[in-house]
């Protein structure tokens, strides 16, 4: 868990997520750990008014995005998102409305001119694991396990994964997690590159909250210059890569393929 801050910081909730700054440290913790942090539209907005916030404060030097209780994030809830999708409720408004947000958050992330860091206190699924090409660090505990489970839904890659995936660990491992949903140990994250650093579960949060906090002293402008041309190479192409995703995972979302493959997916998920 997340210290308590001091009396020098500042704490704001938003629906489903905390916002602290611990000196020039913004920690975004997802909080909904009932549903294993599933993002909601609530979360998503909240995520993206804090970095907005981030963005503009001269307190703020680097923002962490870190979770509650046993999960990191499983993903998106698709029922906040599509509508009751397990009784295939939703309506292709509904769909859009959901891929759209999607889409904001991913450009979000993007964007962001200053370090984020994904500190992964469990396991992720989803658009949880393809976003973190887009940080600038991920750090986690040695318990964290990784799942993109799109095509056992009837859907597509997300979050510039196509993109970024393939480049970081090579075009058949993408193939084999992103195409075959195959799982991933941190350990084995680690080894091709989508995790920074694995630490020991018992010591993780000491030694990640407190190296993250020692990163903010940094001088801020030196470390904004340096992302900013890390990230302008590349921008132009991940916001395409982005549309390009999501106009994709709007066609799955429409066929009855996908319909079909939620269906098994949530039935079967009620059943455990």
């Amino acid at each position: 868990m997340l210290a308590t801050p001091n009396q020098e910081n500042t704490s704001v909730q938003y629906p489903g997520l905390n916002v602290k700054i611990e000196e020039k440290l913004m920690i975004l913790q997802l909080n909904a750990p009932k549903r294993k942090n599933a993002l909601t539209p609530s979360m998503y907005a909240g995520i993206t008014s804090a970095l907005q916030e981030a963005e503009k404060s001269p307190h703020v030097s680097i923002v962490a995005i870190t979770g509650t209780g046993d999960f990191y994030s499983s993903g998106n809830d698709f029922g906040a998102l599509l509508g009751k999708v397990s009784d295939l409720s939703s309506t292709e408004a509904d769909a859009q409305k959901g891929l759209t947000m999607v889409q904001n958050f991913v450009d979000t992330l993007i964007d962001f001119p200053k370090p984020i860091v994904a500190v992964l206190n469990g396991p992720a699924v989803g658009i949880a694991v393809t976003t973190l090409a887009l940080m600038d660090a991920v750090y986690a505990s040695e318990k964290v396990w990784l799942h993109t489970p799109f095509t056992q839904l009837g859907l597509c890659p997300e979050g510039c994964s196509s993109l970024t995936f393939p480049r970081i660990m090579g075009s058949l491992k993408s193939s084999e997690v992103l195409l075959f949903g195959q799982k991933m140990t941190a350990v084995e994250a680690e080894k091709i590159g989508l995790i920074t650093k694995v630490f020991p579960a018992a010591e993780a949060d000491t030694i990640i909250w407190s190296k993250l906090k020692e990163i903010s002293q940094l001088p801020p402008k030196s470390m904004i210059y340096g992302k900013q041309l890390c990230r302008d190479i590349d921008r132009e192409l991940l916001h395409k890569v982005n549309a390009a995703e999501c106009a994709k995972l709007a066609a799955c979302q429409n066929s009855e393929e996908t319909a079909e493959a939620m269906l098994r997916w949530f039935t079967r998920r009620s059943k455990l």
